[in-house]
């Protein structure tokens, strides 16, 4: 959970930050790489998340919907960054908006997070739902 977290973060700052060094090469070429980092570094901990919440034979399903969601991420992000650079924001935008969807990510997980931490302290409850 810390890796994902911490990941996720990583991820805003690195968008964020590109956002501001946008107009300077060499601290691009250096943001630009970390972003592959960042970006990488969610893959592992996202994929043990799934396996872990998934049971038995369901693994299997659970991981190939994990990676199909990471492709339609990659085709939706890439198709927003053109409806903002057609909006006529430019590409000044599209780390700022990437910024901003990644921290909705980092947001999502952190409730995530927080709702299994409520039911792991509630096992009754859970049981008498389901």
């Amino acid at each position: 959970t810390a890796a994902l977290l911490g990941s996720l973060a990583a991820l805003v700052v690195v968008l964020a930050a590109m956002g501001l060094v946008l107009h300077n090469k060499t601290a691009m070429v250096v943001f630009v790489g970390l972003l592959g980092v960042a970006a990488f570094a969610t893959v592992a901990p996202l994929q043990l998340r799934v396996l872990e919440h998934a049971r038995g034979a369901g693994q299997n399903l659970a991981s190939s919907l994990n990676i199909a969601a990471f492709n339609l991420g990659n085709a939706l992000g890439a198709w927003l960054g053109g409806v903002v650079i057609a909006m006529h924001a430019g590409l000044v935008a599209t780390p700022w908006v990437a910024a901003l969807l990644s921290a909705l990510g980092l947001g999502i997980a952190l409730w995530s997070v927080q709702l299994q931490r409520r039911r792991a302290a509630a096992p009754g409850v859970c049981a008498q739902a389901g």
